[in-house]
């Protein structure tokens, strides 16, 4: 059985992804919708979790998560 998925965290580097679709007072269009998304990042969405959360704008963008 898999995890939940979490449609506010980004399923790349699990930080906020700031998608309007998950806020129920967004005024607007998610920022997704407008942006260009790297293809390697959309490659490395594990399948499972494609389609079901917005990625986080520095993963779309294609720069790797900071490991602290």
């Amino acid at each position: 059985m898999s995890e939940p998925v979490e449609p506010s965290r980004c399923p790349l580097c699990g930080q906020p992804n700031q998608c309007a679709d998950c806020d129920p007072d967004a005024q607007q269009p998610c920022w997704c919708m407008s942006a260009t998304i790297a293809q390697d990042a959309l490659e490395r969405v594990p399948a499972a979790l494609r389609n079901r959360a917005c990625l986080c704008p520095r993963c779309a963008r294609g720069e790797a998560p900071v490991n602290t």
